[in-house]
């Protein structure tokens, strides 16, 4: 497989965090307060709105060829440091059958104490190292990044950067937890890929790539993949209008300029994926119905600047298929989404 460039890489990791960090800085609240009666009184009338579902993190099974970042900076990794993730993961590799090579895991974390929450990436692959210090017989070095608020330690087989980590209640401590727990799976030995599940009422695997096959992006822009893909989980369903759902995307991109994104918000039931897409398709400015309809409500934008959208519904998914790139696709954007639709459960 081609190496990427360190440059593409990032460059579709900060695709897809820019959709976290939207989810982050506008969150919707969840639930009511409720008081607690007097004694004898009547029980207080139950919140209407639906518990929240969280993403699980199940450890993946059989043999590993190699690192797996998401294994190694895994929740409970992050969690030891006294750190969350707000709004989701981002996680990008190679493509299914490809060596795995270079893959990287992160995402916004807090709590936090400015509006923009720090991020934590962790990339695996061969680094050089002088040794400076030791974790669990793991030599690493410690410095700083492309600002004195970024933290970066390089191990010999990973790299972890932490952005504005100052801003964390006690960021020196968060930061020498990560290392210590990252240094301790590294010391284990590589582990395969963990699976993500939405547990009732979604009962859901997240595979979100499995709506974009490298074969389709190829037949929309006329190029081949660059060999990788990036994921972006959800850590939480959100509430909205329409209803509760969680949010699954995935992005490929070709060596030629051209990004394809597939994202896929998951409701609790149709009833809400129509209302959102109904409402969407009708009040977002310029976008206008397709001439072949695609399912009960579609609709596609006006294509400036490069990007080109298209909005449908599939049973109680809303997804949203783009493309970008400074030229126009080699295939058909409608046909894609239509396939994507096909293979959707309905």
């Amino acid at each position: 497989m081609t190496e990427l460039s360190r440059g593409g890489r990032n460059w579709k990791f900060l695709l897809a965090l820019a959709v976290l960090l939207v989810i982050f800085l506008f969150p919707l609240v969840h639930g009511l307060i409720s008081g607690v009666g007097a004694p004898g009184a009547a029980p207080a009338t139950p919140d209407p709105r639906p518990a929240d579902v969280d993403i699980l993190t199940v450890p993946g099974t059989g043999p590993a060829a190699g690192f797996d970042a998401c294994s190694v900076l895994s929740p409970d990794v992050v969690a030891a440091a006294g750190l969350r993730y707000p709004s989701g993961i981002v996680r990008t590799g190679p493509e299914p059958g490809r060596p795995l090579g270079t893959n990287s895991c992160g995402g916004p974390v807090g709590p936090q104490s400015g509006s923009v929450p720090p991020v934590v990436l962790l990339t695996v692959g061969e680094q050089q190292v002088r040794g400076t210090a030791t974790s669990h017989g793991v030599p690493y070095d410690r410095g700083t990044g492309e600002s004195p608020a970024d933290a970066v330690v390089t191990f010999p087989a990973a790299r972890l950067k932490m952005t504005r980590f100052a801003e964390l209640a006690d960021g020196e401590t968060a930061v020498a937890k990560l290392i210590d727990g990252i240094a301790a799976r590294l010391a284990e030995g590589p582990k395969p890929a963990p699976e993500y599940r939405y547990p009732a009422p979604y009962d859901l695997v997240a595979k979100p790539c499995d709506a974009l096959p490298a074969e389709l992006f190829r037949a929309l822009t006329g190029h081949p993949t660059d060999g990788t893909e990036s994921e972006t989980l959800a850590q939480h369903e959100v509430l909205s209008v329409s209803g509760s759902d969680v949010k699954i995307s995935c992005a490929r991109a070709s060596t030629a300029g051209e990004t394809v994104a597939v994202t896929q918000m998951i409701y609790r039931d149709a009833d809400a994926a129509v209302a959102e897409t109904r409402f969407l398709c009708e009040h977002q400015p310029g976008w206008t119905a397709l001439p072949v309809p695609i399912g009960d409500y579609s609709c596609v934008s006006p294509g400036t600047g490069g990007h080109h959208q298209i909005l449908f519904r599939a049973g109680r998914d809303r997804v949203l298929l783009e493309y970008r790139a400074d030229h126009p696709s080699a295939g058909d954007l409608a046909g894609t989404a239509r396939k994507i639709f096909d293979a959707l459960p309905h």
